[in-house]
């Protein structure tokens, strides 16, 4: 709504003043390669939650006989290793 208290599509207004006290993620730029549960996997996405960050991780595993899977998840930050910044 023009004029009015809506979303203006540029955050609100801590975000535009300068004074929003949201920490950073912990990565500028993520798709970065990390380490989950020892495989080689690849970290693609940040989120917040409450009080922790959250990493979107894509990895490879080995299934039985079948061959490969691809697998994608959300692991808190304390469970992915590798290079961060």
């Amino acid at each position: 709504m023009p004029g009015g208290y809506g979303d203006s599509g540029q955050g609100n207004l801590a975000s535009r003043t300068g004074t929003d006290r949201t920490p950073d993620p912990p990565s500028a730029s993520p798709a970065r390669h990390c380490s989950v549960d020892g495989q080689p996997s690849l970290l693609v996405e940040w989120r917040r939650r409450t009080s922790t960050w959250e990493g979107r991780v894509i990895s490879v595993v080995p299934i039985d006989s079948v061959g490969w899977a691809t697998v994608e998840r959300w692991l808190p930050e304390a469970g992915i290793a590798g290079p961060r910044g």
